[in-house]
């Protein structure tokens, strides 16, 4: 038998820290099995439909459920446990369930944009499968359709899980909210080059580009976490709500600009992508940084060639940047950005809250895929 001492507990070892993250990790995924099955149970209330109808419907959707929402390192809805925990300590049971809901009702939210962004990139694969729509029994006609049955659900979760609770119309409101600020990034990042005109590097600014960022990145993968924990815990006074949105939104940019510097530098056998913002066009971190302090042959050489799909071009664009030396300036932008939110987290008041940003900090410092 195994010795055990109260050591044990002060300082537990790597592995039981191991277990205890699997253990929550299952309890996480056990939640989505449910809320599953409470979803794919809605279709039974539909009148006037035979039985047989709702069955193919029911077998239809369980798939696309299945597929299409767990997956991936499931961190936006993680976040919400985890912050549950840091700003209350111990959970009771109901509480650990109310913040699994609400963590899958990120997830699912994520889901809806990824099949809905699949379709609009004309992707091939996600988290290492075909992409849903590229499924041959789903097909794009699918696909647009399923993306809007996945939102829709997400609403009749909260109001079946919270619809008796006075946060229940906060809740209904943010997500909301949020999915209309994500959809005008979605928009921007489409069009940062349009379609009808030919390629004009003026677009590329910085400004630009954080607009894209906050509004398609920053307020549904880390403040949304936030808020909801916030909310859960009945600790979302407007001053720390605020100061959490400050932080999430620095979190967001550095965490995609990591992303756009990572699609033209990382290794796509380590990161598990072919980066393809420079043939694609992106209104890009690394572009916009290029062009603030390109020559005028330098910028002669990035007009003539970026947005091309064509590797002898894309070499071009890489050269300049590499003149540049863009990564000596992604390395720089990464220490300041840390400076800056380990500044704005430690003037929070609340330290329960300075620990969650500070969890969310440490997922994403330096990370290289």
């Amino acid at each position: 038998s195994t010795k055990h001492s109260a050591e044990d507990d002060i300082n537990p070892k790597p592995t039981k820290i191991a277990k205890t993250k699997q253990q929550e990790f299952d309890y996480f995924l056990s939640v989505f099995d449910q809320l599953k099955g409470e979803m794919i149970s809605e279709i039974d209330t539909l009148q006037d439909i035979s039985d047989a109808v709702k069955d193919d419907l029911k077998q239809y959707y369980d798939k696309c459920l299945q597929y299409t929402v767990p997956g991936g390192k499931m961190t936006r809805g993680l976040t919400v446990l985890k912050g549950c925990q840091l700003l209350l300590g111990e959970l009771t049971d109901d509480m650990k369930f109310k913040a699994s809901v609400l963590g899958w009702c990120i997830e699912w939210l994520q889901a809806m944009f990824l099949v809905a962004d699949d379709v609009m990139d004309n992707s091939i694969t996600r988290r290492g499968n075909p992409c849903w729509y590229r499924l041959p029994h789903v097909t794009v006609a699918n696909a647009v359709n399923d993306a809007l049955v996945l939102n829709t659900l997400i609403y009749k979760i909260v109001k079946r899980h919270f619809s008796n609770e006075k946060y229940y119309l906060e809740i209904h409101e943010l997500l909301h909210d949020i999915t209309f600020r994500t959809e005008m990034g979605q928009h921007l990042d489409t069009n940062s080059t349009p379609f009808d005109t030919p390629l004009d590097l003026s677009r590329f600014t910085k400004e630009k580009h954080k607009a894209i960022v906050l509004f398609k990145t920053a307020y549904y993968s880390f403040y949304l976490s936030v808020a909801f924990a916030l909310i859960l815990s009945n600790q979302n006074e407007a001053q720390l709500n605020e100061q959490a949105r400050v932080v999430c939104m620095d979190l967001g940019e550095y965490f995609q600009v990591q992303d756009d510097y990572l699609d033209c530098y990382g290794d796509p056998e380590f990161i598990g992508k072919i980066g393809t913002d420079i043939e694609d066009a992106k209104c890009s971190w690394v572009v916009c940084e290029a062009l603030e302090r390109a020559n005028e042959e330098q910028r002669r050489i990035l007009q003539e060639n970026y947005g091309k799909h064509d590797a002898e071009k894309v070499l071009k664009v890489k050269n300049v940047f590499k003149e540049l030396d863009i990564e000596k300036s992604y390395h720089e932008y990464e220490e300041a950005s840390k400076k800056r939110i380990d500044d704005r987290i430690s003037k929070i008041q609340s330290v329960p809250l300075q620990k969650l940003l500070e969890f969310l900090l440490g997922k994403i410092y330096q990370r290289t895929k």
